[in-house]
């Protein structure tokens, strides 16, 4: 895969678009904000587009279709979205509405965490945690990973690290 440019910046209006669809979105107004992300990713910018898959796949205000959120999401990526390749990575861990792949999702974690998306470390640090394709479990790179997200800021990745120090092995520790 090519790596992808860095996303352009929002401009004023998409920006207040985007805003506004997450706020309807946030107070149910799911078809609201559905009207308002289909708008958004008109201008194809890659995060107007990730957010438009993001209410295919979930269904917001639209029936649910993996494969246009699918779709979506490579687009946005293909332009640099780090959510994009989250997005991606999760249909991949789960088998939704594509072969059930680990190592492929481990792949779009790696790009996601790159491109600054801190949630995107706890699910690298579970995917060591259990192991996945051909790699084994390893509680050290779980760890770092854990570690990592918690630097971030990320809590899921807080709570895990602090688990997994809690259930460690008395000569590891």
């Amino acid at each position: 895969m090519p790596m992808p440019a860095a996303v352009p910046a929002l401009d004023e209006r998409l920006q207040a678009e985007l805003y506004l669809a997450q706020w309807h979105l946030d107070r149910g107004a799911v078809h609201e904000a559905y009207r308002l992300f289909v708008q958004a990713a008109q201008s194809r910018h890659p995060t107007a587009l990730n957010m438009l898959g993001r209410a295919y796949e979930q269904g917001w205000g639209v029936v649910r279709d993996v494969v246009l959120a699918r779709s979506l999401f490579e687009a946005a990526a293909d332009g640099g979205e780090g959510w994009a390749f989250y997005n991606l990575a999760d249909l991949y861990l789960l088998g939704d509405g594509v072969t059930r792949d680990k190592a492929q999702a481990y792949i779009y974690y790696v790009e996601a965490a790159r491109r600054g998306v801190s949630k995107a470390f706890n699910m690298l640090g579970l995917l060591h945690e259990e192991g996945y394709g051909a790699v084994a479990a390893s509680y050290d790179y779980a760890c770092h990973y854990f570690e990592a997200g918690s630097a971030c800021g990320d809590e899921a990745a807080r709570a895990n690290l602090a688990r997994m120090k809690q259930q460690a092995p008395r000569h590891i520790m």
